[in-house]
């Protein structure tokens, strides 16, 4: 790995990351920094950019490295015997490894998914040069996700997608931007455009909660619930400026993103912590991720 430096984010959310990886949670960083300047520099960067530039952020963890990747061997899981053969039946194609349901919910048919997996990386490089990757490249205490340390770097590299201490965030630090004190900047005044597989029931709920946090207005675009890397979005019912756009679209958000260039605007892939604007109870990532308050 070229990133020969790790940070302590702990803090990154409203629950200290301790508690829910077993200790600890650094990222990876082409830099020695501290997490409270490295934040607050990818703060002030987002803000600078809402309303003004088309600014992508797509967040990479073990869904997207997989569809990428295929399946990497992590030898801290328990038992270790079933992770060997899981991991070994894709590899031996023993079970189809593109046989596809993600935990999103996204299903894509077995002779499609080499193609998609095609126009993923072209969405991500494009993604890589006019915006963020935000890569789940972490080590934690659970060891949770970390058997794709030693392969992304290469990936990127062999694909020439662009990484570097400009374009690369860890992928904690999204959500951060929604709950961390100053969260009130993304919000407050706002006209916020929601990108989602919504339905008639989540999105009053989700509206009330983004109102509540101080938004202005609030816009939503519908998308598939289990096709995202297939659909084609109609802008044309957009007709006023958007400070921000949330998208929560699986491994498929980059190819949605791509798609709301023509806003001129920031566009965060936040992912499952939409679920926390449609049940206010709910939290993400082992608690850390909440609304704010």
């Amino acid at each position: 790995m070229s990133l020969k430096y790790k940070v302590n984010i702990n803090h990154v959310g409203l629950e200290s990351a301790d508690k829910a990886y077993g200790g600890f949670l650094d990222a990876y960083s082409f830099k020695d920094t501290h997490f409270n300047i490295w934040f607050e520099e990818y703060k002030k960067l987002i803000l600078s950019k809402m309303g003004k530039e088309y600014f992508p952020i797509y967040r990479m963890a073990d869904g997207e490295y997989r569809f990428l990747m295929g399946r990497k061997y992590n030898f801290y899981k328990k038992p270790l015997w079933k992770e060997l053969i899981a991991v070994t039946a894709e590899k031996l194609r023993i079970k189809n490894p593109d046989k596809w349901k993600t935990s999103w919910g996204e299903e894509y048919a077995p002779e499609k998914v080499k193609q998609l997996r095609q126009d993923l990386i072209e969405n991500i490089k494009y993604i890589s040069q006019k915006g963020q990757l935000a890569c789940y490249f972490n080590e934690n205490g659970l060891n949770a996700f970390v058997e794709y340390n030693k392969y992304l770097t290469s990936f990127f590299a062999k694909h020439n997608i662009t990484f570097n201490s400009s374009n690369y965030i860890p992928f904690h630090f999204v959500c951060g931007l929604l709950v961390r004190p100053g969260w009130e900047a993304f919000y407050k005044n706002r006209t916020i455009l929601v990108v989602t597989g919504s339905d008639d029931n989540s999105e009053p709920k989700i509206k009330n909660t983004l109102l509540k946090l101080g938004v202005n207005e609030v816009l939503f675009l519908r998308i598939s619930k289990k096709a995202s890397m297939e659909e084609i979005i109609n802008l044309d019912t957009l007709n006023k400026p958007i400070d921000l756009c949330l998208v929560a679209a699986g491994i498929g958000s980059a190819h949605i993103l791509k798609q709301l260039e023509p806003l001129n605007t920031v566009v965060l892939d936040i992912g499952g912590y939409i679920n926390c604007y449609i049940d206010n109870n709910s939290s993400q990532h082992g608690g850390i991720f909440k609304l704010p308050h």
